[in-house]
């Protein structure tokens, strides 16, 4: 690969990762999911697993190109999704003076259309791997939906700062960011450090965040090894199981809520309180908004066809 190409790649790789951070950004989107979308979901945990691996061999000379080549990569990529999730939870968690756009009912409901649109219409992307689907492919697609059902309903929500719980979090949330379906975003609002996280984060307060990084690099060396391993020798099962984990994420997606703070999880309105509780207007705005979502994995996919260098 010459130098040229080499560029091409880091750019493709950095917009990879501004699109990964921006999904990390919203509770009930995935930074996977987008991973698997654009076709480099595979790529990333091989990547993790070859630093992991050449940290824990102590640095051998002989898969040292290999390493560079690993980190290159996740390196550009999380560039990318730093720059993005800095900005956009700017946006979606704002401040104490002035709400974001995930805290108001006046625009919540169109964030959450957008990206149920767009995660409905790319659950075809994984379950297209699985070539020859049988009743343990569907149990396993059963299964994903279900795990998120049960987390969707679970009752973690822990508002005080503690350094367990942070680390607790970190362990989770990072390690479901590499899960399509399970959202860091939503793992952190499910045990009230939502806004702790982004807060600190655009505060640069790195008391919290040392804490949810060390948790962090914990959740990673347990969870990567493993994860490659499904990837490499249960391909068709694996993806049968996220593309289930994708599905259920659209429960936590559904647009219209009791409520839109960002200090747990607010129950889903049923289609009736929809209707006797939002206008015809807001309602087709919503629908728009869905439409733009689909449009959007449509887009990723094109993203995807371009990134083959």
């Amino acid at each position: 690969m010459n130098d040229k190409q080499k560029s091409e790649l880091n750019i493709i790789t950095f917009r990879n990762g501004l699109l990964m951070g921006a999904a990390d950004a919203v509770p009930g989107v995935s930074g996977g999911t987008i991973a698997l979308i654009l076709g480099i979901y595979s790529k990333l945990i091989k990547s993790l697993s070859n630093c992991l691996i050449f940290v824990k061999d102590k640095f051998p000379s002989k898969t040292r190109d290999t390493f560079i080549s690993s980190f290159t990569f996740l390196f550009t990529l999380g560039i990318g999704m730093f720059f993005s999730y800095y900005i956009i939870t700017k946006f979606l968690v704002g401040s104490d003076d002035s709400l974001g756009l995930l805290e108001k009912k006046s625009t919540a409901p169109y964030v959450y259309s957008f990206f149920f649109g767009l995660v409905l219409f790319s659950i075809k992307e994984p379950w297209s791997l699985v070539i020859r689907p049988k009743y343990k492919h569907y149990f396993l697609f059963l299964v994903g939906i279900f795990v998120i059902f049960l987390y969707a309903n679970s009752s973690l929500n822990e508002n005080a700062e503690n350094k367990s719980l942070l680390i607790l979090s970190g362990a989770f949330a990072l390690t479901a960011m590499l899960l399509p379906g399970i959202s860091g975003a939503l793992v952190l609002l499910t045990l009230g450090q939502y806004t702790l996280i982004a807060s600190s984060f655009h505060d640069l307060d790195f008391g919290p965040l040392l804490y949810f990084f060390l948790g962090g690099i914990i959740g990673l060396i347990l969870f990567v090894p493993i994860m490659n391993y499904a990837m490499t020798n249960f391909l068709d099962y694996t993806m049968s199981l996220l593309t289930g984990l994708m599905c259920g994420s659209l429960i936590t997606l559904w647009p219209w809520k009791e409520n839109y703070e960002v200090e747990g999880l607010s129950p889903n309105l049923s289609i009736i309180q929809v209707l006797d509780s939002f206008t015809f207007f807001s309602l087709f705005l919503a629908v728009f908004c869905f439409s733009l979502g689909a449009v959007a994995s449509f887009m990723l996919k094109f993203f995807e066809q371009k990134t083959d260098l």
